[in-house]
C-alpha cells in the first residue's frame, strides 16, 4: 500500500476539503479528465472546483498525521478533511493497480482478444457497435470496422489514442493513406501497429478505453470501452459466430444499437 500512497498526494487549496492528486498521471499528452484550471502536474481525481499552481501539496502520511487521521491507506469512508468524490476514485483507481499488478493478469495482456464498445461522443446512448478484436488485429482493419458504421471516410484527417487525446496521441496511428500525406515519420501505419502491440503499451483491460479524434480544426471524438477480455479459446468462438454482422480477417462487429 506504501508505493501506492506515495502515487497519490493531497492537495491543498482554498476550498473547505483536500482534494487527492494522482501524481503518475501525465498531462502534457492531453488534458485532465477532471481538472477544469490552468495545467499543473498530476490529476486531480475529481471534477469539483478549479487546481492553482500555488496551492500546497503534502503526502498522504504527512496529511493524516497533521490531522490526527487514522488510516494507513484509502480504505473506508472518506476522512471529512479530504474530498469524498476524490476517495471514491481514488479508491477505485487503487484496487485497479492492485489488481493489474497480479501477475498472471500482466502475462496475458497482448495474447487475449478483447470486446470494444465503440460510441460517439454526444450520442453514447443512441447508437453503439461492438467489435471484437483478436492479438494481431492491425489498427488498419478495426479502422475500416470502425469507418463501416460511421460518417468517417478517406477524406477525414483521423488519429487513434488513448483515452481522449487530440493532437498529442501517444500511440500516433494514422490510417495508411493519411501517413504517406502526413509525410512525418514519427507516425505509424496502421497497418504495421496491431492490438498486442497497443494492449501491452497501455496495458490494455477490461474498463479501459481507446479514442479516435476526427477533423481536428473542429475535433469530433469516438471512443471505445474494453467490455470484455477473451481468452484465446473464447475468441475463436465469437469470432465464428454466425451472428457476426461483418468482419475483417482477425476482427468482427458482432453486436450493435441503432437509433
Amino acid at each position: 500500500m506504501g508505493e501506492l500512497t506515495d502515487r497519490f498526494v493531497i492537495e491543498i487549496g482554498s476550498g473547505t476539503v483536500a482534494h487527492i492528486i494522482d501524481m503518475d498521471a501525465d498531462q502534457s499528452e492531453a488534458e485532465s479528465r477532471f481538472s477544469l484550471g490552468p495545467r499543473v502536474s498530476g490529476e486531480k481525481m475529481c471534477s469539483r472546483g478549479y487546481r492553482r499552481p500555488g496551492d500546497q501539496r503534502v503526502s498522504f502520511a504527512d496529511f493524516t498525521a497533521d490531522h490526527d487521521i487514522d488510516k494507513d491507506g484509502f480504505e473506508g469512508d472518506a476522512p471529512d478533511e479530504i474530498c469524498s468524490y476524490c476517495w471514491s476514485n481514488t479508491q477505485s483507481a487503487v484496487g485497479e493497480a492492485q489488481e493489474r499488478g497480479d501477475d498472471d493478469i500482466a502475462e496475458k495482456i497482448g495474447t487475449v482478444g478483447y470486446r470494444l464498445r465503440w460510441k460517439q461522443k454526444g450520442r453514447a446512448r443512441d447508437e453503439w457497435y461492438d467489435i471484437v478484436v483478436s492479438p494481431e488485429t492491425t489498427m488498419a482493419e478495426l479502422d475500416r470496422l470502425v469507418c463501416r458504421f460511421t460518417t468517417l471516410d478517406d477524406f477525414h484527417l483521423r488519429m487513434y489514442g488513448l483515452e481522449d487525446e487530440y493532437l498529442d496521441s501517444s500511440l500516433n496511428v494514422l490510417p495508411d493513406h493519411q501517413y504517406e500525406e502526413a509525410g512525418d515519420r514519427s507516425y505509424t501505419r496502421a497497418s504495421e501497429m496491431t492490438i498486442a502491440e497497443v494492449a501491452e503499451r497501455a496495458g490494455l483491460w477490461e474498463g479501459d478505453r481507446l479514442g479516435l479524434v476526427y477533423d481536428f480544426g473542429t475535433p469530433s471524438h469516438y471512443y471505445c470501452i474494453v467490455k470484455e477480455v477473451y481468452e484465446p479459446d473464447e475468441l475463436e468462438t465469437v469470432l465464428d459466430d454466425n451472428d457476426v454482422i461483418t468482419s475483417t480477417d482477425t476482427a468482427a462487429v458482432v453486436r450493435e444499437k441503432r437509433p
